[in-house]
């Protein structure tokens, strides 16, 4: 329920800085945090792949301030990741290529789809729910949204083509935001999925048993062949909401607050599945967090 709150604040904030400080002065700074920001997913890719794990284990600076909640530790991974964060800021700022800033823009999307998390449908529902309305104001009941989007040089935004004949081309956008939190939400009817299909009662044998390899084995096969009636449904309501957004934007030729469609979609598409498969009840009584803890 913060969440939006943090993001408006943020939003505000920007708008702010803008508005008495110029874009010229925001840019430069938002792109030196954002080279911080890639240098995790960077690294969160290679520990993904089990490359540089050694390097990882070694700290080079650790500084731990408990009043201020500062827990800080470097290793020469992060140093590594660091540079090659910076140069690819550094291409960015050089290029000014919108093909170059999607493809950052989607590194930014999987990393954070990865690193949020949402352990169940009530927490969903009541994001989405709220989002859904702070999306609608900043659009439609002031100029904020639209004023920080246009002004902001950096991917924080997926670019498309819309008239090559302007000068400069002009461009329609789509914030990261309208990705990631519905691509969580969605992540979260994966994960419903794969976890539905578990047979709870031989995993637990497996662990008390000591047979962690075949643990592994048996989640990962479930992972694969788990049917994803809820990911699926996802998918859909989300492809058909942002083609409509689309759609909209073109016909009255104005920015719309994409969370409009797509946060109805996404929660219709869980509501629908649920009733189809007579589970309505037993969505809002699912906890991942209790299920991992077990």
């Amino acid at each position: 329920m913060q969440f939006p709150l943090y993001a408006g604040g943020m939003l505000c904030g920007l708008y702010g800085l803008i508005k008495y400080f110029g874009k010229e002065i925001v840019n430069p700074l938002l792109l030196g945090y954002m080279g911080i920001g890639a240098s995790q997913s960077i690294k969160g890719l290679v520990l993904s792949l089990s490359i540089g794990t050694n390097l990882d284990k070694k700290k080079l600076i650790k500084c731990k301030i408990e009043k201020i909640g500062l827990d800080l530790e470097v290793s020469p991974l992060d140093l590594i990741c660091l540079v090659l964060a910076y140069m690819a800021v550094g291409v960015y700022i050089y290029s000014k290529n919108w093909i170059y800033n999607n493809v950052l823009a989607l590194l930014f999307c999987v990393h954070g789809i990865e690193f949020l998390f949402l352990g169940n449908f009530t927490t969903g529902f009541i994001l989405l729910g709220l989002l859904f309305f702070y999306d609608i104001f900043f659009v439609f009941g002031t100029d904020v949204m639209l004023t920080v989007a246009k002004s902001i040089d950096a991917p924080i935004k997926l670019l498309f083509p819309k008239d090559w004949e302007a000068t400069p081309p002009q461009f329609s956008l789509l914030g990261l935001g309208d990705i990631v939190i519905p691509g969580v939400f969605i992540a979260l009817c994966l994960r419903y999925d794969i976890i539905k299909s578990l047979n709870k009662n031989k995993l637990t044998e497996l662990v008390n048993n000591g047979q962690g390899d075949q643990f592994i084995q048996m989640l990962q096969h479930h992972a694969a062949t788990a049917p994803r009636y809820y990911f699926y449904g996802g998918l859909i309501g989300y492809m058909v909401a942002i083609i409509t957004t689309v759609i909209v934007m073109l016909v009255f030729d104005h920015g719309q607050p994409a969370l409009l469609y797509l946060v109805p979609a996404c929660l219709l598409s869980v509501i629908i599945n649920a009733l189809r498969f007579g589970e309505f009840k037993k969505i809002w009584d699912f906890n991942e967090e209790e299920i991992i803890k077990v």
